[in-house]
């Protein structure tokens, strides 16, 4: 198994390590965080440390995941996402051996597939891009850059989620609807019409939050 490291070590990243030891195809052999703090600790048996990207480098290591979750963080996902691409280091899909994707899907550098989630033909899933725990993902859906589609949220067929949207737990956007850039879907929500970019939605049908 090729190694990999993984930059943050909080609990999206126990997921990640979760869906990186199903799948065999890599060994991670450390977490880097930017919390001096949690230097010489570990998560499910893998050492943290300290701001040690151009080492491992040196040491041979070539691949690298983003383990940055959150709902309201994308930024700082994104700004990891640059910095390990920056520092040398290929950012490979992370998909969970449960995890149902289909060979006529297209997953993007870094796209991270959790554990039970589905992803079927035509879907594209941009760089980046989080499909988590038993979430699914219609047929011809596009997932943006740096989108997250939270646990058990539905995206019917020909979907659409703008980069660094957030489409909450447990929430269902219908076939055909479009999602802005940066948008953002309260958990159990449904969606039935476009929302707009940085617009947030919410309720049963989603209508927009109070600014």
């Amino acid at each position: 198994m090729a190694p990999i490291i993984g930059y943050g070590a909080g609990g999206h990243a126990r997921s990640l390590l979760e869906a990186i030891r199903s799948a065999g195809a890599f060994e991670a052999v450390a977490l880097i965080d930017d919390d001096p703090e949690r230097a010489g600790t570990d998560v499910l048996g893998v050492p943290v440390v300290h701001d040690a990207l151009p080492g491992f480098r040196e040491r041979g290591v070539e691949h690298a995941f983003v383990g940055v979750g959150g709902v309201a963080d994308r930024a700082t996902r994104t700004r990891v996402f640059e910095r390990l691409l920056e520092a040398g280091f290929s950012l490979p899909p992370v998909v969970h051996a449960t995890a149902a994707v289909s060979p006529w899907a297209e997953l993007g550098r870094g796209a991270q597939v959790l554990a039970l989630a589905v992803v079927n033909a035509g879907a594209v899933l941009r760089d980046g891009a989080i499909v988590n725990t038993g979430a699914i993902v219609e047929h011809d859906c596009v997932v943006g850059a740096a989108a997250h589609v939270a646990p058990r949220a539905t995206l019917g067929g020909d979907v659409t989620v703008g980069d660094g949207a957030h489409v909450g737990m447990g929430a269902v956007v219908v076939e055909g609807v479009s999602l802005g850039a940066g948008a953002f879907v309260a958990a159990g929500a449904v969606v039935t019409r476009d929302v707009d970019e940085g617009a947030r939605v919410a309720g049963v049908p989603a209508r927009p939050l109070p600014a």
